[in-house]
């Protein structure tokens, strides 16, 4: 009997660690007025429910888990969306791909992109999405509230790794750095790539957008999962090789230039 009691406490606790081990969210006392009045979890297939169109796009990144919470303050109802990641790889990508047209970004000391109806947050492992119902310059300032105190009790775990050759500052990283994993986050981030990367998966892609004598220039490494993908992938592009990697064709307008740096890996610079 005793060892079926230790079998029902072990089988107890596995199951409902993942959702106590769940980084902090908002609580009724962190903020004077703030009410929380409904709160879910989605985990595995469940968050299908909650976004049948999109939700793979989540998986493609590595989801673990989303928490909602629907909160009053100062007068105004926000929905809070909790993305919770498996790596802060992935939590960057997820906030890289969902963000464009902020009208501040990187304020506060966060990494967030804030428009009148929406702050978009990314801190550790999460990609928090804070949403308000009227747009107003009281809600948009609650907002900020809202993401301050969120920036404070998510954890920041191991921190954003970037590539070498981007440098090691996690400054103004919003609307300048994506990283795109899989083909629907390729489709929402560079779609005029996606034909390069027909029948690939398992890639990484890290790119940046700049400029280089006063033209626009994007900057992108990637990871592939195979040299065979390598290959591949220089094939789609139809760049042609030289001494010291790939360029493109005399009459493309995109003026590329491809450099190996393993095996598996390459830089590519694009000017247009």
């Amino acid at each position: 009997m005793m060892n079926f009691l230790n079998f029902i406490l072990l089988m107890t606790l596995s199951i409902s660690y993942p959702h106590a081990a769940f980084s902090q969210v908002l609580t009724n006392d962190q903020l004077p007025g703030l009410k929380i009045n409904n709160e879910s979890i989605y985990d595995g297939t469940s968050l299908y429910g909650y976004i049948d169109g999109g939700s793979t796009l989540y998986f493609e990144y590595g989801f673990d888990r989303l928490v909602v919470q629907e909160v009053n303050f100062q007068n105004e109802k926000f929905t809070v969306e909790y993305y919770r990641m498996k790596s802060c790889e992935g939590a960057f990508g997820t906030y890289s791909i969902n963000t464009f047209r902020c009208q501040a970004a990187d304020q506060h000391g966060m990494t967030d992109c804030e428009n009148p109806y929406q702050i978009q947050l990314f801190a550790g492992h999460h990609y928090v999405s804070v949403v308000n119902t009227t747009g107003t310059p009281t809600a948009q300032s609650a907002s900020v509230l809202l993401a301050r105190k969120l920036k404070g009790i998510l954890p920041s775990e191991e921190g954003l790794t970037l590539p070498q050759q981007f440098g090691t500052s996690t400054n103004h990283l919003t609307g300048n750095l994506k990283f795109i994993q899989g083909e629907l986050g390729l489709q929402k981030g560079i779609p005029d790539w996606s034909g390069f990367f027909e029948g690939l998966k398992n890639f990484k892609l890290w790119t940046r957008q700049t400029k280089s004598d006063g033209k626009d220039s994007r900057q992108a490494i990637v990871t592939f999962d195979s040299p065979g993908d390598l290959e591949t992938f220089l094939h789609n592009t139809s760049l042609v090789p030289t001494s010291d990697g790939w360029i493109s064709k005399e009459n493309q307008a995109e003026k590329w230039l491809v450099k190996k740096t393993g095996e598996k890996n390459i830089f590519i610079d694009v000017r247009y």
